[in-house]
């Protein structure tokens, strides 16, 4: 019994001193942790020290001033030059070739020479016909004579003066067909193409030469029926050809057409400018924006400022060391220019780049 009560006192005495064993273990490993790593609560109480830290630095932006200024209201598009007046020179007779007058690029006024074609057998035919105009000319005044005496028939008389009115018309024929004979220009412009060369027999309506008038250029518009009501005759217009490095061209709305094309919803409107120096040319590429409103004193406000959520538009405003999301109304837009309606005043500061990052109340720093 003695043996079994020493044999139990042991055991408690082992037990204890492995407790104890265990607790110095357990007080090492947190005291280990708590020397080199962190609890999970220290972590995340950690990580949200660096997340207020991060959102109270201020964000760098931009900013920009709502100055008071001029707008304009452009409709813009594109189309190609055209010559506001054309023609298809050709031959009015027949004959052949003899001389070319001028060549493609040319300018020339209307009833300039532009070739002339053999005249030859036409002059031949001429004077034949004036000898027997002449012959016809004689006989119908005996015949007046003889008429006059009653020594004819009204009949006699009246032969003789169809014979020489019919020749007559021959020879007026003759004389127009020898003026034909010279190809001339019938309008004012520039040769563009030339159909015709040295020797080439020709007949009534054969095509000579094209030509285009070159001091007055067009531009026609296929322009979208709901801008109808805004397009007006005589708007100033600005033509810009990319082809000529750029080079913008004063012009204005000639005319409007009176109906919408049905299949394209579109309408025909027609600018004119004038071409003094000949650079533009029918057929070019040109941008065309033509002035439909005008607002002298508009609150502008940077292209870069205005921020375009769903139907909303918006700005971040500048007010001491924070920002305020301000929603806004605009109107046109020109250029890197955007006018305001409403939702901001003259001499408001708005960011105008770092506004990605920002949120209503942010906290920033301007810089350059």
């Amino acid at each position: 019994m003695r043996n079994l009560f020493s044999l139990a006192i042991v055991l408690l005495i082992l037990s204890g001193c492995s407790g104890e064993a265990d607790t110095d273990a357990s007080t090492g490993s947190n005291a280990e942790v708590g020397g080199e790593r962190k609890s999970p609560a220290e972590k995340t109480r950690d990580r949200d020290a660096v997340k207020t830290s991060f959102k109270s630095r201020p964000v760098p932006v931009s900013i920009d001033d709502v100055v008071l200024g001029a707008i304009d209201a452009t409709y813009a598009t594109t189309a190609t030059l055209s010559a506001v007046e054309e023609a298809l020179v050709v031959a009015r007779t027949q004959g052949i070739v003899e001389t070319i007058f001028v060549e493609e690029g040319m300018v020339v006024e209307k009833g300039t020479p532009l070739a002339q074609l053999d005249t030859r057998r036409l002059a031949l035919d001429m004077a034949r016909t004036e000898t027997n105009l002449e012959s016809l000319k004689r006989a119908l005044n005996r015949a007046d004579q003889l008429y006059a005496s009653k020594m004819i028939s009204p009949d006699a008389f009246d032969q003789a003066r169809f014979n020489y009115e019919r020749e007559a018309a021959v020879l007026a024929l003759l004389a127009h067909d020898l003026s034909e004979a010279t190809i001339r220009a019938p309008i004012n412009g520039v040769i563009t193409v030339r159909h015709i060369k040295l020797g080439n027999t020709l007949q009534p309506n054969s095509q000579a030469f094209e030509m285009k008038r070159s001091d007055v250029i067009e531009a026609i518009l296929n322009v979208p029926e709901q801008e109808l009501l805004k397009l007006k005759p005589g708007q100033p217009a600005s033509i810009r050809v990319d082809a000529l490095r750029g080079l913008v061209v004063d012009g204005q709305v000639l005319r409007i057409a009176p109906e919408v094309n049905a299949a394209t919803g579109t309408f025909r409107v027609t600018v004119t400018m004038l071409n003094p120096d000949g650079q533009l040319k029918p057929g070019m590429f040109a941008r065309v924006d033509i002035l439909y409103d005008r607002y002298s004193d508009a609150l502008l406000v940077s292209r870069e400022a205005v921020i375009t959520q769903r139907n909303e538009k918006s700005v971040f405003v500048l007010s001491g060391e924070t920002v305020k999301r301000q929603l806004i109304e605009t109107g046109y837009t020109q250029g890197d220019r955007v006018e305001v309606k409403a939702g901001l005043s003259l001499g408001d500061q708005v960011v105008v780049r770092g506004q990605s990052t920002l949120k209503d109340g942010g906290l920033v720093r301007v810089v350059q």
